[in-house]
């Protein structure tokens, strides 16, 4: 599930893409890097984990109604377990998750109220001790969003996802609502803790400082040596941007996770579940636009 992030940070691009200047940079670079303090499962006691991911993107204009673009990411999940075995020693523990993305999107502006979008993207999430192929997934988001007046902007859309063992359906509600020229409530597509879900409330005092809190419900399922494992937990976050110009920024983050689930599924067997604690997490994002 992690990944139909990737999809909305697709959808969340109509509004502004669209009304760019046509100079804007067709190219973006984000690199992100998170830890988390150790937490603890109910059964396998404590383990810690931090994240690298990078992601390019490119987008680009087919005149005033049709935009495309497309994404390659890259990213790792460390893991240190204190158990080395897992579900009642069942599953051996791993050192890191590796995950290779690939997205598209196509955005079609109807009118002056009107936008519409499919978003594709495929995903392979692994292990290190799984193959990369067993961690295979894909899906596709589609959708609309409507302007009501000049600061609010209001979509929904399906998501149908074919993930590692479990296959979804999930509607989307789409927020962008400018409530002051500061004050602004939408989903972030920006990387970090927000992803590309949740809802999120910034302020941007001046033109180079941004402050922005909300929250997010987090899953990250891929294939393991003897089926796949999700870890799902909701999320509240805080993030500080710098916006020194228009070709990059940088955000300081800290979030925190609450209580989740940890569930294993099995090749042959039942799905196994465990309940994780909460914990406090920081990171930092850094974008380049060329």
């Amino acid at each position: 599930m992690k990944w139909l992030y990737g999809l909305l940070g697709a959808a969340l691009l109509v509004p502004g893409t669209m009304a760019r200047p046509q100079n804007v940079s067709p190219w973006e670079l984000d690199v992100t890097a998170v830890q988390f303090e150790d937490g603890s499962a109910s059964e396998d006691g404590e383990f810690s984990d931090g994240s690298l991911q990078a992601k390019l993107g490119y987008r680009m204009r087919l005149g005033p109604q049709w935009m495309l673009g497309s994404n390659v990411s890259f990213g790792q999940r460390r893991f240190d377990f204190d158990n080395p075995l897992l579900f009642d020693d069942r599953l051996p523990a791993w050192d890191h998750r590796q995950q290779v993305g690939l997205g598209f999107n196509v955005i079609h502006l109807l009118n002056k109220e009107w936008s519409v979008i499919a978003a594709p993207r495929f995903q392979w999430a692994a292990s290190d001790d799984a193959s990369l192929g067993d961690g295979f997934s894909y899906g596709i988001l589609a959708g609309g969003m409507r302007k009501f007046g000049d600061d609010l902007q209001l979509g929904l859309g399906v998501s149908y996802l074919n993930d590692v063992d479990e296959t979804k359906v999930i509607p989307i509600i789409l927020v962008r609502w400018q409530i002051t020229d500061k004050l602004k409530l939408d989903n972030p597509f920006e990387p970090g803790f927000a992803g590309g879900a949740g809802l999120e409330l910034s302020y941007r005092w001046n033109p180079h400082y941004e402050l922005a809190f909300g929250g997010a419900y987090r899953g990250d399922r891929f294939a393991v040596s003897d089926g796949s494992v999700e870890l799902q937990n909701p999320l509240a976050f805080l993030r500080v941007s710098y916006f020194p110009k228009a070709s990059w920024d940088l955000s300081l983050l800290a979030g925190y996770r609450f209580d989740g689930d940890f569930e294993w599924q099995p090749d042959n067997g039942a799905k196994q579940e465990q309940e994780l604690d909460g914990r406090l997490g920081v990171g930092v994002s850094f974008a380049f636009r060329f």
